[in-house]
């Protein structure tokens, strides 16, 4: 059929999009990276340890050989230090397009979805070289909407999905805490407790008996970015979660205690690139 003939008779063609995307990186961070949520799924198999790892809620450190599994906008921190040479695997999945395909069938991968129940696995010698070769296969295909690197990319998910009902018996690897990291935890859960309020450092200070200036600069000196900069991260990522299950602009704008419509939404255009009322559209 000709190109005038598809147009007659109204069919658009249009690219297929890839369900996923895979890197391998070994080279030094050119910039820090601050925590920060995707709209998409994330493997992360970190072959370098991590020393500051944000994960929602939780700062600790990540040794060499951890996979990572990171829900759709679970807000996480990696890897912040400039000139460090970071090696790891990234395989990003694009959920949407995963639930569009698989419809019912998607329950299986929940844990790709659940963005407050990341996952961290330790997988042992023999699953360390099941995970290496995966990742390698996937990598070798340049075209990945072929029907060959769809099945190497479903069994991938098979043998992850595997890895993760061996783990949820007894519960994630117990990763080590220092005590100021363990400090800032305290601090990061009471922002999430107390998101709506507003908190000065001051209220902060007062609250966990510090000087205002220490705990600023204890805060940053694990998440790297400053409290307040964190509390908008964390209000904009709730107001995502409110819109994305059909809560109005003004009553995301409410809950979240934003003084004006203005303020909310210029806060949430600067992180997401997008009015909150088009980013409601996308998921309603």
């Amino acid at each position: 059929m000709s190109e005038n003939n598809v147009k007659n008779i109204g069919i658009s063609m249009f690219p297929v999009a890839p369900p996923f995307d895979v890197a391998y990186r070994n080279e030094k961070a050119p910039y820090p990276v601050g925590p920060h949520s995707h709209n998409a799924a994330e493997l992360y198999f970190t072959l370098t340890d991590l020393p500051d790892v944000l994960i929602n809620d939780t700062v600790s450190a990540v040794p060499a050989g951890t996979l990572l599994i990171l829900p759709s906008f679970c807000i996480h921190q990696l890897y912040h230090e400039t000139g460090v040479t970071y090696e790891r695997y990234i395989l990003t999945i694009h959920t949407k397009w995963l639930n569009g395909v698989l419809c019912e069938g998607a329950s299986a991968f929940s844990y790709l979805e659940n963005s407050s129940a990341p996952v961290l696995l330790s997988p042992n010698g023999a699953q360390k070289k099941e995970l290496l070769r995966h990742f390698n296969e996937l990598l070798s295909f340049s075209d990945r909407t072929t029907p060959e690197a769809m099945i190497q990319f479903f069994q991938f998910l098979s043998v992850i999905r595997d890895m993760v009902n061996e783990v949820a018996p007894n519960g994630q690897p117990q990763l080590p805490v220092s005590p100021s990291q363990k400090r800032v935890n305290e601090i990061i859960a009471y922002l999430s407790e107390h998101l709506s309020e507003n908190l000065s450092i001051s209220d902060l200070a007062s609250h966990f008996y510090l000087h205002p200036d220490y705990l600023a600069r204890l805060f940053k000196s694990h998440m790297h970015v400053s409290i307040g900069h964190y509390v908008s991260l964390q209000k904009i990522s709730a107001a995502e979660a409110l819109l994305r299950e059909g809560q109005t602009v003004a009553q995301v704008q409410e809950a979240l205690g934003y003084s004006s419509y203005a303020y909310f939404f210029k806060s949430f255009q600067k992180i997401t690139g997008i009015s909150p009322s088009k980013y409601r559209d996308q998921y309603r």
